[in-house]
């Protein structure tokens, strides 16, 4: 199913498609909870939403090999990103957002290249060093992700 809805093929258990999302309002995007653990799925359990997904190695390998899929990922990276550049609530002390940018690069490393995930960790930290953010702990906990 995951590899179906990271190809926009098939909706989420909510019945939401990818492009659905990607579609989100910065205030809904910022807002919804349950919707980030399928932009960006990992292998490991998220402690926040219970239904989201949780890879197998037969799925890392399905989405590593369909280039739609990697398409739509990075598509999803740049969509945050747009989102993180047009807000700065994300800059405050224990948002969550701050794990959904470790969840953003663990995911593009785990589904899709170094390269890629390097590349995104870059931008978060340009972006979070033009705008001041001095929380280090973060900052090192993106860096090891």
């Amino acid at each position: 199913m995951i590899v179906k809805f990271m190809e926009d093929k098939q909706a989420d258990y909510d019945g939401r498609y990818l492009h659905e999302m990607w579609n989100y309002n910065d205030i809904k995007f910022d807002s919804v909870h349950d919707f980030i653990q399928w932009m960006f799925p990992l292998d490991t359990a998220s402690k926040a939403v219970i239904n989201a997904p949780v890879l197998f190695e037969d799925e890392i390998y399905d989405i590593r090999e369909s280039e739609l899929a990697k398409r739509n990922l990075l598509k999803s990276a740049e969509r945050f990103l747009n989102f993180l550049y047009k807000t700065n609530n994300w800059e405050n002390r224990g948002n969550h957002n701050h794990k959904r940018i470790s969840r953003m690069i663990s995911s593009l490393r785990l589904l899709h290249s170094n390269k890629a995930a390097d590349q995104n960790l870059m931008i978060i930290l340009d972006l979070a060093i033009s705008r001041s953010f001095t929380s280090p702990n973060v900052i090192e906990h993106w860096k090891s992700c």
